[in-house]
């Protein structure tokens, strides 16, 4: 039986073979249904991806197809080890992007690619030197000028897609780029601060159109400005502070929650027995996503430590201590004397180390003291350091990223 199946494949792919390589009668991968010229196309590398576009017209209609093909593909990416992205703050000319991965020559070692980015784009204007990347979102990045709020580039350094966005409401707060999965569709939460009151709104890509969010009860809480992390449906942040009480809000509203499908804001505890008693305690706080379950990182200045809490029942908003990272093993952490030493002497650890990342069971770590990029990996214990792309980088933004095909309008 074993031989039957084993005659039966070889002669159906000689077949295959056959009819791919028959040349005789101008006959190549016509002969093929869509589905599987689709299939084959899903799996090349996102440049060569892009350049099947100029093969024949039949090609191009195929991967222009978003309702389908781009899903396939963006499955794929997503099924994928997510990479990270890092500006280089100190680009000559226009932005600099290198984005961090596995290359495939060199079995399994770390290595930058340079995004090719056309020198026409607005981001890399003269001018712009002064944006900073500000948000990642599947595939799409956000850049901001500190100096001028008013203004956004949204930007998808794989089909090269910019979108321009005039931000009117002052004083105003951008919150987050999302994608909604159910409308398949880029957007963008903003929130209006008018005195003690917070309004929100949502700009959406396609329509260029802005709406405010309706809500039966006030919300007059201010996130923390970090990627959320995205869970169950739902956006998730730290709370920055209340503004009612111009303050921090307490313990049990100290994670602020956005759902996506019915566009609602709400707030849950975060994990814990502290006591929220400043603005610095929250500023050591993270919300990251491991194993596709809302994780609560804080990093505990005395002990020079990070708990890590994970959301494993979102109902019941049963949250279990896992793990505990010690940053004061010098054996692990080369850069532990540094880091106390500009802890001691900056007093805000919040501003040193950021933890962007839970990945594989590997928790990454950035420490801003010396420009250092760490992976610690939770179950082994073990460190290794990320090189960067040139020697002496010591001023970048990095965040979490992933190669994707979407439209952003």
């Amino acid at each position: 039986m074993a031989l039957e199946c084993f005659t039966w494949t070889t002669e159906l792919l000689g077949s295959l073979l056959h009819t791919i390589c028959r040349v005789d009668d101008g006959e190549t991968f016509e002969c093929l249904p869509d589905c599987l010229i689709i299939d084959i196309l899903s799996r090349l590398p996102p440049h060569s991806f892009l350049r099947c576009r100029w093969v024949c017209r039949h090609w191009r209609a195929l991967v222009s197809s978003q309702d389908y093909f781009t899903t396939l593909h963006d499955d794929l990416c997503r099924a994928s080890r997510p990479m990270l992205l890092i500006q280089d703050h100190f680009a000559k000319h226009g932005q600099d992007l290198y984005v961090f991965g596995e290359s495939k020559r060199k079995q399994k070692k770390a290595v930058f690619e340079k995004f090719h980015l056309r020198p026409e784009l607005m981001i890399n204007n003269p001018h712009a030197h002064h944006l900073i990347l500000l948000y990642s979102c599947q595939g799409v990045l956000l850049f901001g000028d500190l100096r001028w709020k008013s203004t956004y580039y949204v930007f998808n350094p794989i089909t090269q897609e910019e979108v321009t966005v005039q931000h009117t409401l002052y004083p105003g707060y951008l919150c987050a780029l999302y994608f909604c999965p159910y409308t398949r569709q880029f957007r963008i939460l903003y929130a209006q601060v008018r005195g003690t009151s917070c309004q929100y709104f949502i700009y959406t890509f396609k329509t260029q159109t802005r709406r405010k969010i309706r809500s039966s009860s006030s919300f007059n809480f201010l996130s923390s400005g970090d990627n959320p992390a995205v869970v169950n449906g739902a956006l998730h942040w730290i709370m920055h502070h209340d503004l009612e009480r111009k303050n921090i809000p307490p313990c049990e509203n100290g994670i602020m929650v956005f759902r996506m499908d019915k566009e609602e804001l709400s707030a849950m505890p975060h994990p814990g027995s502290c006591v929220c008693k400043s603005k610095q305690v929250h500023r050591t706080m993270t919300l990251l996503v491991k194993d596709d379950c809302l994780s609560f990182c804080n990093l505990l200045v005395p002990e020079y430590a990070v708990d890590i809490w994970i959301l494993e029942d979102y109902e019941t908003r049963a949250w279990i201590k896992r793990y505990k990272v010690n940053l004061f093993d010098k054996i692990f952490f080369p850069f532990c004397l540094c880091f106390m030493e500009m802890q001691s002497r900056i007093g805000d650890s919040s501003s040193l180390i950021k933890l962007l990342n839970i990945q594989e069971g590997e928790l990454l770590l950035h420490l801003r003291a010396d420009g250092g990029l760490f992976l610690y990996h939770l179950y082994h214990r073990t460190v290794k350091k990320i090189e960067m792309p040139r020697q002496k980088m010591s001023l970048y933004t990095c965040t979490p990223y992933m190669k994707s095909f979407l439209a952003i309008a």
